[in-house]
Formats: C-alpha cells, structure tokens, sequence
C-alpha cells in the first residue's frame, strides 16, 4: 500500500502530516521547477559576467594607456591576447546559453512551447541585427580559422579592437559572404558583442516571461506545504521556516521508496539574479566612439 507524508528529517517528536499521491507528485514537479529555473538564471549570470568582464576590461586598459602611454609591440601584443581571452569567453557562454537553454525547462520538454520560443527568438535575432550574425560568423571564425582579434587602434573615448575585413575575406572558411558584405573593413567587437548581448537579453527576459506563472506556482506550492506543516506542530519554535529538514516522502508498506526535500532558501538566489537581471539591457546611441 502506498501511502505519502509531509515529515521532518528528524528524530524527535513531530506531527506528521499525511498526503496523496497526486499532491507528493506535484512537490517533486515543483521541485524540479525551481532547479530548471534556478539553472536557466545562472546560465544567464555566466554570459553576463564575462560581458562584463570585457567590458570592465576596455575600460582598465584604455585608462592605463592614457596614463602610461605605453604603445611598444610587447605590451601591444599582451594586450591584443588578453582581449582575444575576453571575448572567446564571451563567444563561449553566448553559444552555450543558446544551446542549452532549450533544455532548461524539463517538463516542456525539448520539442515543446519553451524550445519552440527559444528557436523563434534566436532566429529572429539572426534574422534581425547585423551584430548577432556577425558575432555568430566570428565565433566559428575564432573555433576554427582564426582568434577574433586581428588589430587596435586608440580612439578619444576607448582602445578599438577590430577584427579585418580583409583578413577574413583572405581566409574566409565558412564565413558567409552575405554577412562579408554587411561589414565595415573595420569590425569593432566591443560595439558588435554590445548589440549581440542586447539581443540575448531580449531573449532571456522574454522566456522568463513564459515560464514565470510556473515558476511562481512551484514555489508556492511548495511554500504551502512548509506552511502546513509548521501548523500541524506542537512546538513553533522547532519549525523552520524555509523548510529545513522537510521532506515529502513516499512510503509502500511502510518503506520509504522516495523522498523530495522542501527547503526553498537555496531557491532565494534564483529569484535574486532574476530581479537583478529583470531588464533587457541598453547602452545610449554612440555610447562608443
């Protein structure tokens, strides 16, 4: 006979609260709700950190040449290297959050609404912004043929870094001419992984759209429990709050044969990196030089 609980991982007294079978599947549907959406957020933070990290990077380096005014080969060329190191990684974490974001969602499963969206706006924004397609174009150039840096030059607000037009047309590889033609002989990376991300994020904010009732309804769902749990208890002050110790257990004749915990603090940073992440970003026209 199968029979299911809400119980604290614990010894000691305790009210346990009985439960059906239907409701201990919804907790561990909900549960991993919430460890699909915490990933689809961290994988967001992760191309944003080494977004960032580039362009923390321009400005250090542009600041300390102004000051030191040191443009020799060695220091050029360390300069060049570090750049190439910044922006690979954002090629990286970009083609990785696209990727595998279809997969985040579980339970919509990989042909259902949640990848359907994801296609739909990854293909809108190749078919839309010149910076996303070439920023595509430059990552397999960067895999394949060449690293994405092909030169510098100093400008009044910033330090330049480019990839040539010529020199990918020299060694052009599966580089689409349609895109070739789009180019300036000068592709300045910081500006084209700018509109790139923007293009990202509109993506990211638009699938947490999607999702969010899910989201929210999981966490209540499993924050009702809690709730109901701590209310069945003698003792108050032994319940905690979060759901420390709480466990949605499946029994069949009275051996435990699964248990979901019912925590949810761990859940507190996933809505903490949605909030700081809530807006699709921007940057003020000609914001670069």
């Amino acid at each position: 006979m199968d029979t299911y609980e809400l119980r604290g991982a614990h010894i000691g007294p305790q009210t346990i609260v009985e439960i059906t079978g239907d409701r201990h599947a919804a907790l561990v549907k909900a549960r991993h709700y919430l460890i699909d959406a915490g990933n689809f957020e961290r994988r967001y933070e992760l191309m944003m950190g080494n977004f960032l990290a580039f362009e923390e990077f321009c400005a250090v380096s542009h600041l300390r040449n102004e000051m030191r005014m040191d443009w020799g080969y060695e220091s050029g060329d360390a300069l060049i290297m570090e750049a190439n190191r910044h922006i690979i990684n954002v090629f990286t974490s970009g083609k990785t959050y696209v990727d595998q974001v279809v997969r985040d969602f579980k339970f919509f499963g990989e042909s259902g609404a949640f990848a359907n969206k994801v296609r739909e706006l990854a293909s809108a924004a190749y078919d839309g912004a010149f910076d996303y397609r070439m920023t595509c174009q430059l990552r397999d150039r960067a895999q394949h043929r060449a690293l994405p840096v092909d030169g510098y030059d100093g400008a009044k607000d910033e330090i330049g870094f480019y990839a040539a037009k010529a020199k990918i047309t020299a060694d052009r590889g599966t580089f689409k001419n349609s895109i070739l033609d789009e180019s300036p002989d000068k592709i300045y990376l910081r500006t084209t992984l700018r509109g790139y991300m923007q293009k990202l994020s509109g993506i990211h904010v638009a699938l947490r759209r999607l999702v969010q009732s899910e989201v929210d309804s999981s966490r209540a769902l499993i924050s009702a429990a809690i709730t109901e749990y701590g209310q069945a208890q003698n003792a108050q002050r032994q319940v905690s709050s979060t759901g420390i110790g709480l466990e949605s257990v499946h029994y069949r004749d009275l051996a435990a044969v699964g248990a979901v915990p019912l925590l949810l603090n761990w859940d507190d940073n996933r809505i903490r990196l949605a909030e700081k992440n809530r807006y699709m970003i921007s940057f003020a026209p000609n914001s670069l030089a």
